[in-house]
């Protein structure tokens, strides 16, 4: 459990570095908060993508996509 805590550590360090906070001014808390931000969008549309390709929901009846899957409607060339 402590090494994971240790690399979950340098990897929230190593992204602070990245986005320009190197704590200069004392505390870096607005490092923390911006890559805390950050990871909760990403962890947000990355579960909002996958929900959505596995489940899209859509029911309607009169939904484009039936009309494209029904074969009476369909056009078809000579």
């Amino acid at each position: 459990m402590e090494t994971i805590l240790f690399y979950l550590k340098y990897y929230a360090n190593v992204l602070i570095e990245l986005c320009g906070f190197d704590g200069g001014g004392g505390s870096n808390a607005l490092g923390w908060f911006v890559v805390g931000v950050a990871l909760l969008l990403v962890i947000g549309a990355f579960y909002i993508g996958v929900t959505s390709a596995l489940w899209p929901g859509e029911r309607d009846p009169s939904h484009i996509k039936y009309r494209i899957l029904d074969d009476e409607e369909t056009p078809r060339a000579h």
